[in-house]
């Protein structure tokens, strides 16, 4: 083998114990170590490094492309939580309702410090939002007072309930019983609903939690014309020291739901922004108390983050096990750094026994 084939390949060898890395973060708390965790944030690039590699060795020298196609089939529960290859159910049997889960970054997008703009700006995302009026539960966060406005104005008819921490459930159904799920910040938050429909109750989780927070910083170091090897190397651990403290932040708040969840009389609707990929502990947290839509449905590359992170899922509506997704969409707008994403749930009609929490 010439050095350039061999610095290729140990390159090659290097991607694939990455991905393996990738593919163990699920199911490692961070608690005991959170550097795997950045291995599954990665998760699609180096998916994606390994097609590459794919590539060039069936060219080059086909049997060395063996190791990233293995790599690649052992990991391929783990390339359905990025990409999807699901059709649409083609008809319900049973009652369905629809849900969107919207981060709508408190309508960022559509504000303008210009009056005149804003009101045009404002204009055009309330047209974006009609499109969606007849949508029966809606789970949005990062809501602030003008958002807020936003969506009184667009929903009049639904149910709307909103604690001041970003997080709101919109419902055309009446919301029967409602709570939080603290996690004692004020920007991060969960809210619960009871909501009646169809003879039957649904407790509807809309969560946010806690973001990485690293985007500008990164940005700031990528954009550097002259670079500083000390202050590059400060500027690194920084990133590294906030990623590590937001990652266990995430997890204890994913398993605070998860202990809410699993105390609920009713059926439950998880919908939200989880700030974290498929191959986190945060999601795998949530995939053991609901079916993923996307998986069940998606089709196609499930990026749901439009922000400058390229290849995140983030995202995410989790439906009770006793439910069935009919159809998942992923709705790509302008208005705000995450994409919306909207499913239809079905269930059998069952009597609804009223019991408390």
């Amino acid at each position: 083998m010439k050095l350039f084939d061999r610095t290729i390949f140990l390159i090659n060898f290097g991607v694939i114990l990455a991905t393996f890395l990738a593919y163990l973060a699920p199911n490692i708390d961070p608690e005991l170590t959170w550097t795997i965790a950045f291995f599954g944030l990665f998760y699609p690039v180096l998916l994606i490094i390994n097609v590459l590699f794919i590539v060039y060795w069936l060219f080059k020298k086909p049997k060395y492309s063996i190791a990233s196609i293995l790599c690649i089939i052992l990991g391929w529960n783990q390339v359905k939580g990025f990409i999807s290859f699901n059709a649409q159910k083609p008809e319900t049997q049973g009652e369905t309702v629809s849900v969107i889960t919207y981060n709508i970054s408190n309508a960022y997008f559509g504000y303008d410090k210009n009056k005149k703009n804003r009101d045009k700006k404002k204009e055009t995302f309330i047209e974006f939002l009609e499109n969606y009026k007849e949508t029966e539960i809606f789970c949005i966060q990062e809501v602030g007072d003008y958002a807020y406005d936003i969506l009184k104005k667009t929903f009049p008819d639904h149910h709307l309930y909103y604690k001041e921490k970003g997080a709101v459930i919109l419902s055309k159904y009446p919301i029967i019983k409602k709570g939080e799920v603290d996690f004692g910040t004020k920007t991060n938050s969960c809210l619960w609903g009871d909501i009646k429909i169809h003879g039957d109750t649904l407790r509807v989780y809309s969560f946010h939690l806690q973001s990485n927070q690293i985007s500008a910083d990164t940005e700031k170091l990528a954009n550097q014309r002259e670079i500083n090897q000390k202050q590059a190397w400060y500027d690194i651990k920084g990133i590294l020291r906030k990623f590590r403290n937001k990652h266990l932040h995430r997890s204890r708040q994913a398993e605070k739901i998860a202990a809410h969840v699993k105390k609920s009389p009713h059926k439950i609707i998880l919908g939200g922004d989880l700030n974290d990929p498929p191959q986190s502990y945060t999601y795998q947290v949530f995939s053991t108390l609901g079916n993923d839509a996307f998986r069940e449905r998606g089709s196609g590359i499930g990026t749901t983050y439009a922000g400058r992170i390229p290849l995140l899922r983030i995202d995410y509506i989790f439906a009770d096990k006793a439910l069935e997704v009919a159809s998942y969409e992923l709705i790509k707008d302008h208005f705000s750094d995450h994409y919306a994403v909207s499913a239809t749930l079905e269930w059998p009609i069952i009597e609804d026994i009223d019991s408390e929490q």
